[in-house]
């Protein structure tokens, strides 16, 4: 019978392809550790692991209930949480993540307004990467995030805060850099950069690679993952350009920076986001009151997308959490 701690155990020697450090990230011992995988596997009825003199490789089998494994976990601590967080009347921790390109200038005024309206709720705040924010809510290391679409609709929910043109940024160097506009096809055959650490849904995206014709872009420099970073590349390789929202113009000031219009594309919803099982009156809370401070601010009609954009945040139930800023 496979219990939930031998999908922890299993995940952890997963993620650090190590017997010894997952013993230690348990605080159990290695002996323990390796007779509980065992177990597993007795109960999967295939190896898990190839013990190599390196150290341990999934197995195909391993492979094939990595994602099944991580999914269950994070359900049924999702619904452990739910009901604590229904004993408690809404107090708790809730893990926030963010990004300089996510909520834009109103990532203050959210996180303020949600801290007031929540005061039972403790916030942890964590400043990410898009890509590390997508794995973040999956992999349950945030509960909330302040992020962009697209998201795996299947894995997260989210509401819509507001949506804006995708630009282009270009370095001074390059050629584009003295016009003020550019469709999508004539940058198609540009260079663009590697983007790290984000899942090919979201890379997609971001390269246009939708527009391509089952062809990919030419991807070039380094991987990387953050607007500074992406900034970087084009100052030390003016040939690549970048396609990004217009909050990043609100970045801190880059004089090597141009960015132009681009058109022919569909622009870009900011949202907050949690994962799809996670149905705490708390994570409802920080959607209604990140929602209602978009609506404030930014004078938008309704913070909730359409159907097809997944944008009904959980249900908010009772608890004394406070209304929402108006």
């Amino acid at each position: 019978m496979v219990e939930l701690r031998h999908l922890r155990y299993f995940l952890a020697v997963a993620e650090e392809l190590s017997f010894t450090r997952a013993a230690a990230l348990l605080h159990v011992s290695q002996p323990t550790l390796s007779q509980q995988i065992r177990a597993l596997e007795k109960s999967v009825g295939a190896p898990l692991f190839q013990r190599d003199p390196g150290g341990p490789r999934l197995t195909s089998a391993g492979d094939a209930l990595l994602e099944p494994a991580r999914r269950a976990v994070v359900e049924v601590t999702d619904g452990i949480r739910a009901v604590r967080d229904t004993v408690q009347d809404r107090s708790g921790t809730l893990r926030v993540g963010f990004s300089l390109g996510g909520a834009g200038v109103l990532t203050p005024s959210i996180l303020d307004a949600c801290r007031r309206a929540l005061p039972e709720v403790r916030l942890v705040f964590r400043e990410l990467s898009v890509g590390a924010l997508y794995h973040g809510l999956t992999e349950d290391r945030l509960d909330v995030a302040l992020t962009r679409l697209p998201l795996d609709a299947e894995r997260h929910t989210w509401t819509v805060l507001f949506e804006e043109p995708r630009l282009l940024a270009v370095a001074e160097g390059n050629p584009l850099a003295e016009v003020s506009a550019v469709d999508l096809a004539e940058i198609l055959p540009l260079p663009m950069p590697t983007l790290d650490e984000v899942p090919t849904q979201v890379s997609d995206y971001w390269l246009l690679n939708e527009h391509r014709n089952g062809e990919r872009a030419n991807e070039r420099g380094g991987p990387v993952a953050s607007p500074g970073e992406i900034a970087h590349l084009l100052l030390h390789d003016p040939s690549v350009v970048s396609v990004a929202p217009e909050t990043v113009r609100q970045m801190p000031p880059m004089p090597w920076l141009r960015f132009l219009e681009l058109t022919g594309v569909a622009a870009n919803k900011a949202v907050v986001a949690s994962r799809q099982n996670d149905r705490r009156a708390s994570v409802a809370g920080f959607h209604q009151v990140a929602s209602a401070v978009a609506r404030r601010l930014l004078a938008v009609p309704s913070a909730a997308g359409p159907a097809g954009d997944r944008g009904a945040a959980p249900a908010l139930s009772g608890g004394r959490g406070g209304p929402a800023p108006r």
